[in-house]
């Protein structure tokens, strides 16, 4: 190896060192916005169910491919229609991940209330 390679491996590395050291994420393409929260209405005779992006991805780190279009379509709302307690108790849609393992069961009657708001 030469002088040449040497220099460029070695500038290389101080680069990547001081990019780690400050935390600085290298920029490889524009940041998706997270979307705006929403609600679900179409949940009677229960409260409705408001949804936050924010909270799934930035408290929770999730990645939109988690969900979409796995779970759900990207259209807002797509799923709404068909979308039960029944479907979510059998693991579709946001039950998908609220099993009581990965997040709290959509089946636990205690749990209501942690989406279910009343008005």
């Amino acid at each position: 190896m030469n002088f040449k390679h040497l220099s460029l491996a070695a500038t290389t590395m101080v680069v990547a060192s001081i990019v780690f050291w400050l935390g600085v994420k290298p920029i490889l393409g524009a940041e998706v916005p997270v979307p705006p929260d929403f609600s679900y209405e179409e949940t009677k005779p229960l409260g409705a169910v408001p949804f936050s992006h924010k909270f799934h991805v930035t408290a929770k780190k999730l990645q939109c491919p988690e969900c979409h279009t796995k779970v759900f379509q990207m259209k807002k709302m797509a799923a709404s229609k068909d979308m039960t307690m029944a479907k979510l108790n059998a693991g579709e849609f946001c039950g998908k991940c609220h099993d009581g393992k990965k997040a709290f069961a959509t089946k636990d009657a205690k749990d209501c209330s942690r989406c279910h708001i009343k008005k």
